[in-house]
């Protein structure tokens, strides 16, 4: 255990919380692992413990979010008594909303994420095929009920997801931040699923 009495994971949870802090104090450009450090009051030999480099703790702040969202998402894919294509549409909304939601009440931090996407991390990698599979999972559970026509089940996800893209890709959600976009997003969906009938 550390001199500040944490456990091991404890400090590795405190760090990623401090480093979050930071981002929104100042921008995550500006984040160092030795600041981290003496905000927690342990040595930044310490932190390297836990993480390779500052890249590797600013990861940790958006991977953690994204975990969350991924949970969220899941949730909403399973939400009881509803349609597979309702809850399609619940979860491409729940997305938008998000993102949406985490750019107005942390700027800071979304830019993180956003530069973390852009440079397609492992982590947004990995939250890119939960996406796909919790939509193939409904695709497939609306062509079982004949809710959306037989075909590529594969096929359908991948337009579900290019046709939201401009409402849920990490760039396109803080440059129309401003704008209350739901009804389209709901109105491309419309078309998309009248299509499939």
């Amino acid at each position: 255990m550390p001199r500040t009495g944490l456990t091991s994971e404890q400090l590795h949870d405190r760090a990623i919380e401090a480093a979050g802090a930071a981002i929104r104090r100042g921008g995550f450009e500006r984040v160092r692992l030795v600041d981290i450090a003496r905000d927690l009051g342990v040595s930044h030999v310490v932190l390297y413990k836990h993480f390779a480099d500052k890249n590797a703790l600013l990861d940790a702040v958006s991977a953690r979010w994204l975990a969350g969202v991924d949970q969220a998402l899941a949730e909403a894919a399973a939400a009881p008594r509803r349609t597979a294509v309702r809850r399609l549409h619940d979860l491409f909304s729940m997305l938008h909303r998000l993102k949406r939601d985490r750019v107005r009440a942390d700027p800071q931090l979304y830019r993180a994420f956003s530069a973390a996407s852009d440079a397609g991390k492992p982590f947004i990698r990995q939250h890119l095929v939960t996406l796909h599979d919790l939509v193939l999972g409904l695709v497939k559970e609306a062509q079982r009920n004949g809710e959306l026509r037989s075909g590529s089940a594969a096929g359908i996800t991948a337009l579900l997801i290019n046709a939201t893209a401009a409402f849920t890709h990490p760039s396109l959600v803080a440059e129309t931040v401003h704008e209350d976009r739901e009804l389209a997003l709901q109105q491309v969906l419309d078309a998309v699923f009248r299509g499939l009938k």
